[in-house]
């Protein structure tokens, strides 16, 4: 690269970062009061438009996701997918990537925040608080109570927050025992590559791919314990990540 290519790419780079936080606040509005409004009148043109909105804010970024296993999905299915947490990419990348129709479990003061907050809720993700054992508990059976009725599946992250150094971090065991209540299939997935394009605590995104790897469902029985299924689970994503680091 010579040092006009240079020059035009430390530009690039420089202005990235206030058009990707300008598209966040523009989209935010725009597709924030579109899925609220058409999560009432048309509830698969609200899910089209959220995935949309997520394509869309990775595109601003310069962020591409290659999905790995899709073959081994089924679209008629629901699917309780458990993924480690890298960055706030995570939840994009996965709309992005996957075809099956989503909601996720997200603490509360998300869902605090206007227009954002309102429509999440209004595309039924479920908010938990967790400082009040009773309200997470509730938030839990409902979400089984979706996946049991519904035609949408549910991603966790059992780390509870995203990875400092992209490694796979300890498991929290209540998100198998929702699985468990569940009674659907669990799909491990690995998120690879996140945390270098936007790692915790910043906001300066980097363009490049993460990588969406779709590990072996695992079918659940009533002498499945969430001990045992958490390790197992925490292994598989563990060892995908850190065999395969980019």
């Amino acid at each position: 690269m010579d040092s006009k290519d240079s020059r035009l790419k430390e530009k690039l780079d420089i202005l990235r970062v206030p058009v990707f936080l300008l598209w966040i606040l523009f989209s935010t509005v725009v597709y924030g009061l579109m899925c609220i409004v058409f999560s009432i009148v048309y509830r698969k043109a609200a899910r089209l438009i959220q995935k949309l909105w997520n394509l869309h804010l990775l595109a601003v970024g310069g962020v591409k996701v290659k999905v790995s296993g899709a073959e081994k999905l089924d679209r008629s299915k629901r699917y309780v997918f458990i993924s480690n947490h890298q960055s706030a990419l995570d939840i994009p990348v996965i709309f992005a990537g996957l075809s099956h129709p989503i909601s996720f479990i997200a603490k509360k003061e998300l869902f605090m925040i206007p227009i954002f907050g309102w429509g999440i809720a209004a595309m039924g993700h479920i908010w938990i608080d967790r400082g009040n054992a009773r309200k997470a508990k509730a938030s839990i059976d409902r979400a089984v109570r979706n996946l049991q009725k519904g035609n949408i599946s549910l991603i966790l992250f059992p780390e509870g927050t995203r990875s400092k150094d992209g490694r796979v971090g300890e498991f929290k065991q209540a998100s198998f025992t929702l699985a468990i209540q569940a009674g659907v299939q669990l799909v491990p997935v690995a998120i690879r590559n996140a945390c270098t394009l936007l790692p915790k605590s910043s906001i300066k995104i980097r363009p490049g791919t993460v990588y969406l790897d779709i590990l072996d469902p695992l079918d659940i029985t009533k002498e499945t314990t969430k001990t045992e299924l958490c390790t197992r689970v925490h292994e598989v994503i563990k060892r995908r990540v850190e065999e395969t680091a980019v």
